[in-house]
């Protein structure tokens, strides 16, 4: 009890961070992530804890071992053998899942990318995940802000976004159907787009699987750069970014089915 009454936590912010507070000096913040909760003191290692109140309490346990926030250090120079490849990447950077790169992830924030393109929103940074805050902007109003995933694709699979309204000062709602049926109109079942830098956009299973496929082996030798390079194929926006989400959960399923069934051979 004492430790509790040492800290305060404050006002949650727009990306889900709680400043806190210990004996009335700023100590840091904490924010939760996937179920589990993280205290950040800047210039320290962030700790991950049970619930927030544990959280807040490993800040009260820094201050007391004498550790204060400190200016993070500068983030390093990116070394020249990657800026090839950063400036293939560059142009949809910002989309990369902020979750760790996996198969999974790059096809969920895939899916979540073209929902939001149906819904008339576009993403202003990668897919947090669903239950966290997710920058994006609203296509019928210009408004950005930041909305939760988890509502926006509808609760218990019945895929109605929430709130009706979308958020403080967009159009009346009796206006929406018409904006987002304009928006809808500029959507393809095929893909228009250039070269990404060799073909373009994959749109059926087979293509999906050979992408997939060169991002997991290049995931696989620590080559980052080249999987987010391949990766750009299923994220950068497309006009028929909805097709491309269906073959690539069709793919990445199929993969599954297959590994399993590989593994499955190997064990009679």
């Amino acid at each position: 009890m004492e430790t509790q009454q040492r800290y305060v936590l404050g006002t949650r912010d727009d990306e889900g961070f709680y400043p806190v507070t210990v004996d009335q000096t700023p100590a840091g913040t904490v924010h939760r992530r996937h179920g589990s909760w993280y205290a950040t003191m800047p210039g320290h290692p962030v700790q991950r804890a049970a619930d927030r109140h544990q959280a807040a309490a490993h800040l009260v346990t820094l201050i007391d071992q004498g550790s204060r926030p400190t200016i993070p250090a500068p983030t390093p120079r990116a070394p020249a053998s990657l800026i090839q490849g950063m400036r293939a990447t560059r142009s949809y950077a910002h989309l990369m899942p902020q979750l760790r790169l996996s198969l999974a992830n790059l096809v969920r924030a895939a899916e979540a990318m073209a929902r939001l393109a149906e819904l008339g929103w576009e993403p202003l940074e990668g897919y947090p995940g669903a239950d966290q805050p997710w920058l994006m902007q609203c296509r019928l109003c210009g408004w950005k802000g930041r909305r939760f995933w988890s509502h926006l694709r509808g609760r218990n699979g019945d895929g109605i976004p929430r709130p009706i309204t979308r958020h403080p000062g967009c159009k009346p709602v009796s206006k929406h159907a018409d904006a987002l049926n304009d928006l809808a109109a500029l959507r393809t079942n095929t893909c228009p787009c250039p070269p990404y830098p060799r073909d373009k956009h994959p749109m059926d299973v087979d293509t999906c699987l050979d992408v997939l496929a060169a991002i997991q082996t290049a995931l696989d030798g620590q080559a980052h750069m080249s999987a987010a390079v391949y990766a750009r194929g299923i994220l950068e926006p497309c006009p028929a970014a909805t097709r491309r989400a269906t073959a690539l959960r069709a793919a990445y399923e199929r993969r599954v089915k297959d590994q399993r069934d590989l593994k499955r051979g190997k064990r009679k």
